[in-house]
């Protein structure tokens, strides 16, 4: 099958799910690998819209977005980056990383890794990410795992018994993971592994630690439906496993092209992270080890969305056809994925 990079078409749906989406801004990156060393790229990126809605400040491609939940698939290849260095298992119990950890259903102790990757260890989601109050200290994370909000919850059901429950504080955790086993706090690690083995400058985890110009405004619409800047950024230390990534399109698309052609993993990792473990009640997708998996069109792809105060974005790639859709937006609720499906479609011809 065949793709086609038909740059006019993409661009006029783009304008057209702006204007009919009442988004303040819209970016996008589709694009396929070339050649027979997948080293080139037919790309269409697009930048629309605004960056700041109230003081007209338009969108460019280089503005970073906040991607919210993609953040969780750099938690899984660092497991299994982890794994193939032999310093764990995704079949470890998460006690034997976090020996402190604890919760009030005793069950706690059959948690591990795996099942946190895939969300079907049972955990409960993070009641509060107090984006009014973030903290941003390195120990933020840890503390956090060991709260008392986490020491005091109860599993939804026993580990691996109940299907699919999605949860934001089994990934703070797989956090802490990461940096007990490797010794660098979890932003070292991710920058340390793959921002900067993949040239992703533009891409961050401590979002307070960066030039907040360029990065795109987070919007909500409020009561009478009026576009308003978000009153806090989404951003917590606390909470960074779960949701700290900002990234832009061109470090996006490294991001895609590194697995499509598997270069962050072995292949029987890769084999791994794609295999379905229980499917997702809501919409009969299936999630693997942190990426989640749809068919379109007769194909299959892997990906994940994001959602958070003010920002939305969806990552999808097909191995089959060496392709991505990235769709990022700053307003709450904008509808990124049915945005993604559309562009994938219309790459398709």
């Amino acid at each position: 099958m065949s793709l086609c990079i038909d740059h006019e078409k993409l661009l006029a749906y783009g304008k057209k799910a702006l204007f009919y989406y009442d988004l303040p801004g819209l970016a996008f990156s589709a694009g396929t690998l070339t050649g027979e060393d997948e080293k080139e790229a037919r790309v269409c990126r697009a930048a629309l819209g605004f960056q700041d809605l109230p003081s007209g400040r338009p969108l460019k491609e280089e503005h970073i977005f906040h991607m919210a939940s993609v953040t969780k698939l750099f938690v899984g290849t660092a497991i299994l980056q982890l794994w193939e260095r032999g310093l764990l298992s995704p079949g470890d119990f998460l006690t034997k990383h976090l020996p402190d950890f604890s919760m009030a259903d005793p069950r706690y102790r059959d948690v591990t890794l795996g099942l946190l990757l895939s969300h079907t260890a049972g955990m409960p989601d993070v009641s509060d990410y107090h984006w009014d109050a973030p903290e941003t200290d390195e120990g933020a994370l840890l503390r956090y795992v060991l709260s008392p909000e986490v020491k005091e919850s109860r599993l939804l059901w026993a580990p691996g018994r109940g299907g699919f429950a999605y949860s934001n504080m089994g990934y703070e955790a797989l956090g802490a993971v990461i940096a007990a086993v490797s010794g660098l706090s979890f932003e070292d690690y991710i920058e340390e592994n793959i921002f900067r083995p993949l040239g992703m400058g533009n891409s961050g985890l401590l979002t307070f630690h960066r030039d907040m110009s360029s990065v795109a405004t987070p919007h909500i619409k409020d009561s009478e439906n009026h576009i308003v800047p978000a009153p806090h950024f989404p951003y917590n230390r606390a909470h960074g496993p779960s949701s700290t990534l900002t990234s832009d399109l061109a470090d996006m698309e490294k991001w895609a092209a590194a697995h499509l052609r598997q270069e962050l993993l072995k292949p029987d990792s890769y084999a791994a992270a794609w295999t379905p473990v229980a499917t997702v009640p809501n919409n009969g997708e299936e999630i693997c080890l942190s990426w989640f998996r749809r068919k379109q069109e007769g194909l299959v792809l892997y990906g994940h969305e994001g959602t958070d105060d003010g920002f939305r974005a969806s990552f999808w790639i097909c191995p089959e056809l060496k392709t991505w859709v990235v769709v990022c937006s700053n307003l709450s609720a904008a509808p990124v994925k049915k945005i993604n499906k559309e562009l994938f479609r219309l790459l398709l011809g």
